[in-house]
């Protein structure tokens, strides 16, 4: 029996970013959900990354069977896996491009100086992508089609944070970091350094965001650790 896949986007993202991967899990039989982050969905509301890991383990209570979960976070989604992570139906987490933060790396050097001019910000407390730059930084290595699906796609995006435990569940499960060699917006630097973490590193070609151009080979991973 093959194991549930949960799908957790990035900041300004949502389930839509996986519209392209999920058509080759469906392909190969492979259970998935998609979750819509509060953070992003209810921007507005000042909804923390704390409420995104509520949403996560809502989404992990509602799967059927009892196979574990391969649950994947990219971007700031790492944030939240590692916190939803300690959920009984987790049996392998998937950092995809990912924040990994141990205690002793500074978020401040994990992130491209490029990312925050890509932004435009919200006296609100809430960020956007600025549609004008953010290809240079999230969609670098994709096609202009790809970046206009994006870009009529992408929200608000909430910066509230709450305190996390410091990802507790990446020590005790087992745990895959993709690292994307050719980012923009988490240099693959960086990557490597929170990769250390892991227990098991790939390194793939891509920019920030394969999901865009290369679903197949995101698809192809979550299929071969479902099946495991």
């Amino acid at each position: 029996m093959s194991r549930p896949i949960v799908l957790v986007h990035g900041a300004w993202h949502g389930p839509w970013c996986w519209e392209r991967v999920t058509p080759f899990l469906d392909a190969a039989g492979a259970e998935w959900t998609a979750v819509d982050l509060p953070s992003v969905a209810a921007a507005d509301s000042g909804a923390s990354d704390q409420d995104d890991a509520v949403a996560v383990r809502a989404a992990l209570d509602a799967l059927p069977g009892r196979a574990p979960a391969i649950l994947l976070g990219h971007s700031r989604g790492g944030r939240v896996i590692s916190e939803a992570g300690d959920h009984d139906r987790v049996g392998h987490l998937v950092y995809l491009a990912a924040l990994l933060n141990e205690k002793n790396i500074s978020q401040s050097t994990l992130f491209s100086p490029d990312l925050p001019k890509a932004l435009l910000y919200g006296a609100d407390g809430t960020s956007r992508v600025n549609p004008e730059l953010g290809m240079a930084v999230f969609y670098n290595d994709c096609s202009e089609d790809d970046y206009a699906w994006a870009t009529a796609n992408l929200r608000a995006q909430s910066h509230r944070e709450a305190a996390l435990q410091a990802n507790a569940p990446r020590r005790t499960k087992p745990s895959t970091y993709v690292i994307c060699s050719r980012d923009n917006a988490i240099p693959a630097i960086a990557q490597r350094q929170m990769a250390e973490s892991a227990g098991k590193i790939i390194e793939w070609e891509v920019g920030h965001s394969p999901f865009a151009n290369q679903p197949d080979k995101v698809a192809a991973l979550l299929i071969d650790l479902s099946q495991a």
